[in-house]
This record gives structure tokens, sequence and C-alpha cells, in this order.
């Protein structure tokens, strides 16, 4: 017997006519596999805790990058050597986009059971919080968190610029104190953000930002008004240099030091509570992914 454990969060995404918990189950079957569905709820901590995985040989996520966080955690934290597959099914898909996981549903349940499987990085916070796409603190965590689910579910991704462009959250810095790699860096800014993975519906940065390089990229923005907020995202799509309004660092494990403790944490688009100092480091490659790379056999050995 082979079981798959599907973990959904139905509210995730933009909404759709097809009931996508029904396709993937059925999909599964056809490949043999028993099924396990947990929603994603406010029941879902419990009910994973009491769960048998003995006999469970693949994990599937159905849902944004948040969904795809907590099933990345159920397979490190259960020491389970199984593969995770994706159906994008939220509002920023990061890490679908960076795998080249289609965004249809039909398409993207194609890849389980293929050849195609790529280790990726998971990101660590504190020893306690995993993430997947990145950490954020400030006002651009203030504009993620605030994005209502209504907004999300109708425009996706678009929704968050929609909320950006009419949100009220002021734009407010704060001190930061950085350490990494035996460097020490003292800043001012209004927000920062450290990227494990970054591939918003085709927008990336400039500079290389790879899900299984084992490496996080850090950047502090520093503008104090909302057009040289914009300017910092022209500089981190166009350019690769550090500039007064965008500082940036590489490495794969940070200490960062708040002045006065925050409570504008997010990771995956998830609102979290964090104390005034944390430790942020890689895992490399510590997960195998269903990935639609034309590559990803080569690039899960390296």
């Amino acid at each position: 017997m082979k079981k798959a454990l599907i973990i959904y969060n139905p509210s995730a995404g933009v909404s759709t006519r097809n009931d996508v918990g029904a396709l993937t189950i059925n999909y599964l079957h056809k490949l043999g596999f028993e099924t396990d569905l947990f929603y994603l709820n406010s029941d879902f901590e419990k009910n994973i805790a009491d769960y048998d995985f003995s006999h469970v040989k693949l994990v599937v996520a159905i849902g944004g990058d948040g969904t795809v966080k907590v099933a990345g955690r159920t397979i490190i934290q259960n020491k389970l050597n199984i593969p995770l597959a994706i159906i994008p099914f939220g509002s920023a898909n990061v890490v679908a986009s960076s795998l080249h996981i289609p965004l249809n549903i039909k398409q993207a349940l194609k890849l389980i059971g293929g050849n195609k499987e790529q280790r990726i990085d998971l990101g660590l916070i504190n020893n306690s919080r995993y993430f997947v796409v990145g950490l954020s603190q400030g006002y651009i965590s203030e504009v993620v968190t605030g994005t209502s689910a209504k907004l999300k579910n109708r425009l996706g991704f678009f929704g968050y610029i929609i909320n950006f462009i009419f949100s009220n959250a002021r734009i407010k810095r704060t001190k930061y104190k950085i350490e990494s790699n035996g460097k020490t860096f003292w800043l001012k800014g209004n927000s920062l953000v450290i990227f494990n993975a970054c591939n918003f519906h085709g927008f990336k940065a400039r500079k290389n930002i790879s899900i299984t390089d084992g490496l996080l990229n850090l950047y502090v923005i520093t503008n104090k008004s909302l057009w040289n907020f914009i300017k910092s995202g022209i500089y981190l799509v166009f350019f690769r240099e550090r500039t007064k309004l965008l500082f940036n660092f590489d490495g794969k494990e940070f200490k960062i030091t708040l002045k006065n403790k925050s409570n504008s944490f997010q990771i995956d688009g998830d609102k979290i509570d964090l104390p005034r100092i944390i430790d942020v480091k890689i895992l490399p490659k510590v997960l195998s992914v269903y990935s639609g790379h034309t590559d990803a056999k080569a690039m899960a050995g390296k």
C-alpha cells in the first residue's frame, strides 16, 4: 500500500469553478495511491500531529506558497525521504514559478510520478520556523499581510499591487544591525526582506535569486518616500549593484537585531510574531520537489 498525503488550502488563491481537491484525488488514484486529505485550517496542527506517516510515499500541497511551506515543514519534521508535489492554487505561487511548475492544475498534476525531481533549499528562523519564499519586516510586510483574502481571490498576485497603490500603511524606518559571514552592517530602512526564491509571475530580481543555490539574499529598503520606494523596486528588477535606496547582501546565515520589537513580520504571506533578535539560516537542498525544469534531474544531483 502506498499513500499520498494531501495538504489543501481551499481558501488560497484565485477563485475557480474546478474542484481542485477532487481532481487531485482522482489523478492520484489512477497512479495507484490511496489518499488522505487534510485541510489547512485551525484543526490542521492537531490532526497532523496524530497522523500515521508510515505508508506515505508522497506529499501534495494544493495552495499557495504558505501551503508549500507547511507541506515542506511536515516532510522535514517527520524525517520523510519522499517527494513533494505542488499544485499551484495561491496568489503569488513564487515556488511554482521558480520551478517551472505549470499554473494550470491539470498540467501540474501530470508532473507527479515523473523523473523531474529537484532538490530545493528551505529557510529556517530561530531553529523553529520554516519558509520557502522569504521573510520580510516593515512596510512591505504590512502591504502583503494587509491585502484582503477577497482581493487575492479575485485578482491573485495583482491584488497585492492594488493594495500597495491604495494602502494606508505609513513608511516608517527602523534601525537594523545585520551580522553575517564575519561582517556587521548598521542600517536604517523601512523594510527588510530575505529571499530564498523570487519569481512573481515572471517578475524577477536582476540579481540571480535561486531556490537551489544554498544562499539567502537579504535586502534593506532605505527610502523615506513612496516614489523612492517605487524606484527601489525598479532597482531590484533591473540592477544588481547596491544603491542608496537598496542595500543587498548574500549569505548562508544572518543574525538580525532590530532597535525595537516589531509586529510587522511575515513569512510566505503569513503574518507571524518574532522577537527583536532573530537568526535566519539556509537549509540547502533538503526538500525534493516534482519540477517542470527540463534539466531538473541534472540539477537534483548537484
